[in-house]
């Protein structure tokens, strides 16, 4: 995406950086870390009722909301009882960022929405040029997937992966 500025909140850039910084797995970079993921992000604007993605197709990273509602319906009946929105600074489809799996619920723009997708070639070439930045980000994503699953065997209403 590839925003670059000062330190000024009015510059687009800089709200850019403070967006990004809010988000549970980027919250442990410094400016320059973001700065450097950012290069690697996809911004994608969806309008209300836009499919993200659909239940079965080949997954290849993560979205993250900056803005906006995403409902996901699934087959199977567990993910549909306690994953029915997600909002700003959520993930979805963590679990394709580190295998190419088939997703395994579809997701909807509630609203308009904006996202970032990291996809998994992205990741990868993160964590070969920048280990320090891979890993900080690598270990949030791996404390969002825990508190996930255990919501989803507790069979708990909260947001398990999709």
């Amino acid at each position: 995406m590839k925003f670059f500025g000062g330190n000024d909140p009015n510059d687009p850039a800089s709200r850019k950086i403070a967006t990004l910084k809010e988000i549970p797995i980027f919250q442990p970079l410094s400016r320059n870390e973001i700065l450097e993921v950012d290069e690697l992000l996809h911004e994608r604007i969806y309008e209300k009722d836009e499919i993200i993605f659909e239940e079965g197709d080949a997954g290849h990273g993560i979205f993250i909301i900056l803005s906006g509602k995403v409902r996901v319906k699934s087959r199977c009946k567990l993910l549909d009882a306690v994953a029915p929105e997600f909002g700003p600074g959520e993930l979805l489809g963590e679990l394709t960022l580190f295998e190419e799996a088939p997703r395994v619920a579809t997701a909807v723009a509630v609203e308009r929405t904006v996202t970032v997708a990291l996809f998994q070639a992205e990741f990868s070439a993160l964590l070969t040029k920048n280990k320090s930045i891979g890993v900080k980000v690598l270990f949030e994503i791996s404390k969002i997937m825990g508190r996930r699953m255990r919501r989803l065997l507790l069979q708990e209403a909260d947001l398990p992966s999709v």
